[in-house]
Parts: structure tokens; C-alpha cells; sequence
């Protein structure tokens, strides 16, 4: 089966059996047809059972290093190639699973700047 005609199945799934959101469903399209044209940009098989973690990586890797996505960009891509895949699985469109093994990355635990500005004021009162 053609990547695009599974993309367009889930997405009606998730918009009819899982209600999903407006904005979630232009998310998951967003995302897994970045990697659909990264498929075609380099001339390789959109068709399900063709597709491999070789190929995941590699669409990681330039996301990463060309396009200089941070991980939690990254994270929700890989989310949305991974729930695309069971989908995928589950209603039997392919037999192997070509998200097996790729891990998303870590996240930077960043503090809101309001957290930032609290701690250097409670610091001030301390050291007073």
C-alpha cells in the first residue's frame, strides 16, 4: 500500500473514531508528510512494506542536523511516525515495523522564565 493512501486513512480515523482536534490532525499531517516528501526528495519507495529504521533515521539525521529541529520537535515527529506505524500494523496495511528501535530524543529540562526570575529573587532574599 502507497504511504499517501494510509495518511489519508488515519487521519479519518483519528478524526472520526478518535475525535481528535483540529489542530492535532494538522499536526500528525504536518509531520508524516514531511517525511513522505523526504521519501520522494530522495527517490525512495513510498510504499509501506519498502519502508525500514534506516529510513527513519536518516529522515531524524537531516532533520536535525539540516533543518536544525530541536528534540521536542523531533520528540512529536517521531510520536506521529509511530502512531502512523501501528495504525499501519493494526489494520494490517504492512507486516514489519519500520519504527522498531528508534528511540525519540532527550528533552532539555528548561525552566519558564517566571521559574528563573522567582529562584534569583528567593537567592536574593536568602543572601540578604
Amino acid at each position: 500500500m502507497e504511504f499517501q493512501h494510509a495518511l489519508d486513512e488515519f487521519l479519518l480515523y483519528l478524526d472520526v473514531e478518535k475525535n481528535y482536534s483540529k489542530n492535532t490532525l494538522t499536526s500528525y499531517e504536518s509531520d508524516l508528510t514531511l517525511f513522505l516528501s523526504f521519501l520522494q526528495d530522495h527517490k525512495r519507495s513510498t510504499v509501506l512494506s519498502d519502508l525500514n529504521p534506516s529510513l527513519v533515521r536518516r529522515f531524524i539525521q537531516q532533520q536535525t542536523l539540516q533543518e536544525h529541529n530541536k528534540p521536542r520537535t523531533m520528540r512529536r515527529r517521531i510520536s506521529s511516525l509511530k502512531s502512523f506505524c501501528q495504525f499501519c500494523l493494526k489494520e494490517h496495511m504492512m507486516s514489519s515495523d519500520f519504527m522498531a528501535g528508534i528511540q525519540s530524543p532527550k528533552m532539555d529540562n528548561k525552566l519558564p522564565v517566571y521559574m528563573k526570575v522567582m529562584i534569583a529573587s528567593i537567592r536574593g532574599l536568602i543572601g540578604r
